[in-house]
């Protein structure tokens, strides 16, 4: 029980600093923020920040894997009998549902990936992690007998699909809706070459 609850103390620590990091990040600019700022925002010191990041670009990873997290807790709603595609589209549509809540600050957050060499890397690594993980998770949808790439595709396909929208949406010139998006994705994930130069043909 008291390693459960040093658990979830940790866990939480780790949220609130990673949460604490990117809005900081968006307010200040990534170069002018400090671990002092970000362990002032929390209340705690900065050796504890180190116990948790071993650097400052470091926070990124925890921004990517608390998001798996929440999608893996989602995943877990579903049954291994629903069709594997509803049920990704569920995962990604419910990981977008908090660009909702403040559109501008989730835009400024794709540009400062993208404009931040830093942070770019330490995501995308990340986010092979995440793919791993969505993988073994998808496991019980695929027959035993499958191939063992078919999970990892299938995960793969979906984080990048995600970030491909997000990426999309961030520098669209028009309000583009997100979760429209997600669904001009995965139909197009169907057959994606069927879309480039002589498809169809």
């Amino acid at each position: 029980m008291a390693g459960g609850l040093i658990e979830r103390n940790k866990s939480r620590t780790r949220r609130e600093l990673a949460e604490a990091a990117s809005s900081l990040f968006l307010e200040r600019g990534y170069s002018s923020t400090t671990v002092q700022d970000i362990v002032d925002a929390v209340d705690i010191s900065p050796r504890t920040f180190f116990r948790y990041f071993p650097c400052k670009e470091d926070v990124i990873t925890a921004i990517a894997s608390l998001s798996m997290d929440d999608c893996l807790d989602h995943l877990a709603e579903h049954d291994r009998h629903e069709p594997l595609g509803a049920v990704l589209r569920s995962l990604m549509a419910a990981s977008l549902s908090r660009v909702y809540e403040d559109p501008v600050a989730s835009r400024a957050f794709q540009f400062m990936l993208r404009d931040t060499p830093a942070l770019r890397g330490r995501w995308l690594e990340e986010q092979r992690r995440s793919s791993d993980r969505l993988a073994e998770a998808l496991r019980p949808w695929f027959p035993v007998g499958s191939h063992p790439l078919a999970p990892h595709l299938a995960a793969a396909a979906a984080l990048l699909a995600v970030d491909e929208v997000m990426a999309y949406w961030a520098s669209s010139a028009t309000d583009a809706d997100l979760l429209e998006l997600v669904d001009d994705a995965f139909d197009l994930l169907r057959d994606p070459l069927s879309e480039g130069a002589g498809g169809g043909h």
